[in-house]
């Protein structure tokens, strides 16, 4: 048996490294399956293999409608060949629909329809799962849950302090929101709560790549005391030094089903403050995570009131237990299991 993985690594996310690595050695041989080449590259597939992919709609969206329905069709033609080939189709569903949905109704058909074709269907929760089931009308029999690994080790530290790099003082409170900044991700919630709560010493550290529309907001605040903008893509090996210099990790999103990123707030042992929702119940222990209702105009502000407490509490979260239950060796079994047929 052969996987082919599309994408086997990625150089934005350690995620598909890690499962790759995992998986190999769990002894799988994991096969690379480039972009725009699935039905070139699987010619060689054989009956059992399997071609497991990650995010779908690369495979099929385009933002002209035409364009869009061609390639949906050749998509399913492709699934048709596999499924004559005797070739296991398998999808990591991380979101119920992508993060733009132009043409939403063919969205959700073409994801219905693949459901069909995939001969198993991994989620990382158990609420995705009940999700899934709902919206595209899947046997829960097809549905497997695997948990998201952790980033322990992953991000290595250069010794770097960020604090003075961005002159802020020692025993100043700071907030960081980390990762690409889009409209979904409510930055701009995060930005107004901040600015109602802050004192003279906390800080808002708001650090990645901006879309044009969010690039265009940023520089239309007023406000920005306290508040550093580092509007680029932050590279790997400036991660670690960057969250090791914060207190709380802020992650206003609102849209969830798993985060990479409050998972990697979790392998750093932060407090992080997100929104309700049932990934935190899956995830997370008590002290972890600090919730608010979205629907609660002042909810996020004092979320962030109430981490700042909690941290001078110094209460000490379960991380230890939580970790374990996300090491890659485990999970790397589970989808082993699930592509044989024992999961």
């Amino acid at each position: 048996m052969k996987v082919w993985m599309w994408p086997k690594s990625s150089e934005l996310n350690f995620y598909n490294d890690l499962l790759t690595n995992s998986l190999s050695g769990a002894g799988i041989e994991v096969k690379d399956l480039k972009h725009g080449k699935l039905l070139l590259q699987v010619g060689g597939a054989r009956a059992g293999d399997i071609v497991h992919i990650h995010w779908m709609h690369h495979a099929y969206q385009n933002s002209n409608l035409l364009v869009f329905i061609v390639k949906s069709i050749l998509f399913i033609m492709t699934m048709l060949y596999l499924k004559v080939r005797r070739v296991q189709l398998v999808w990591t569903i991380h979101n119920l629909y992508p993060h733009q949905v132009k043409y939403k109704r063919l969205e959700r058909f073409m994801r219905t329809v693949i459901c069909k074709f995939c001969s198993k269907l991994l989620v990382a929760s158990e609420s995705i799962k009940r999700k899934v089931i709902a919206e595209f009308d899947v046997p829960a029999s097809k549905l497997f849950v695997v948990k998201h690994g952790h980033y322990l080790g992953v991000y290595k530290s250069k010794g770097v302090d960020c604090r003075k790099a961005y002159g802020i003082d020692a025993d100043a409170d700071i907030y960081l929101f980390l990762g690409a900044i889009k409209a979904y991700k409510g930055v701009e919630d995060l930005i107004e709560a901040f600015n109602a709560m802050k004192t003279r010493q906390s800080y808002l550290i708001i650090a990645g790549k901006a879309d044009k529309q969010m690039e265009a907001y940023l520089k239309r605040v007023e406000d920005k005391e306290n508040i550093i903008l580092d509007l680029r893509f932050i590279p790997n090996e400036d991660v670690a030094d960057l969250i090791n210099a914060v207190d709380v990790m802020v992650m206003p999103y609102k849209e969830i089903t798993t985060s990479g990123s409050a998972i990697l707030g979790l392998s750093f042992r932060k407090l992080i403050v997100m929104p309700d929702n049932e990934f935190i119940d899956e995830y997370f222990k008590e002290d972890m995570v600090v919730r608010y209702n979205p629907n609660d105009y002042n909810g996020l502000e004092n979320a962030m009131k109430s981490a700042l407490n909690v941290k001078r509490e110094q209460r000490t979260p379960p991380y230890e237990e939580v970790l374990k239950e996300l090491e890659w060796s485990a999970i790397a079994q589970k989808i082993k299991n699930v592509y044989q047929g024992w999961g």
